[in-house]
């Protein structure tokens, strides 16, 4: 599975070289991820995490209309910065991805 994950995120952007990767391999509800960044993005003070909860939930709702009802999360991280990828259930397909903050405001 990490062959797979590693391969994924490579071709996917491949200027992203030696990093690391955890992930859960448990599918998660698109439905409960989209009411999460919902609830998030109205608690949001900062207007760029404002902007960034914005932008993940526009994605989250764009796959709900392709019928997709479960995904799968892989943090990389490389250098201090983190990145999660949004996968399909078996890994073969990155949805989309974001930075985390630096400042880590999520918690």
């Amino acid at each position: 599975m990490n062959d797979l994950i590693y391969k994924n995120i490579y071709e996917y952007d491949s200027k992203l070289k030696d990093f690391e990767i955890s992930y859960s391999n448990r599918p998660l509800p698109l439905e409960d991820l989209i009411i999460s960044y919902k609830g998030r993005n109205k608690m949001a003070k900062d207007e760029a995490i404002k902007e960034l909860t914005s932008e993940v939930l526009i994605n989250l709702l764009l796959l709900k209309e392709k019928s997709i009802e479960y995904i799968k999360f892989v943090v990389v991280r490389k250098d201090n910065i983190s990145r999660l990828f949004f996968f399909s259930e078996d890994y073969s397909e990155i949805y989309f991805d974001f930075t985390f903050p630096k400042n880590d405001i999520f918690g």
